[in-house]
């Protein structure tokens, strides 16, 4: 799941000042000197979150989205 997305589901069952403090650690890993590797920034956001929430969170938001949402289209060639 990207980031973003993963974002968007926990942020309703956080704290509004660790959403910030994910927020500020997601900006030193895509930021223009990442000052945080994508391990780092893994291990931080576990332990803020913690891995009950990083896991049951995303998988209910999937679960409430319609089934149309979750099937991949199909790709033509022009054939």
């Amino acid at each position: 799941m990207p980031y973003l997305l993963l974002f968007k589901a926990i942020s309703s069952k956080i704290a509004q000042k660790d959403m910030d403090l994910i927020t500020a650690y997601y900006q030193q890993l895509r930021g223009f000197s990442k000052k945080i590797s994508r391990e780092g920034f893994s291990k931080k956001l576990r332990m803020i979150v913690g891995d009950d929430h990083l896991l049951k969170t995303p998988i209910t938001a999937l679960q409430l989205l319609p089934h149309t949402a979750l099937k991949m289209e199909q790709v033509t060639c022009g054939y």
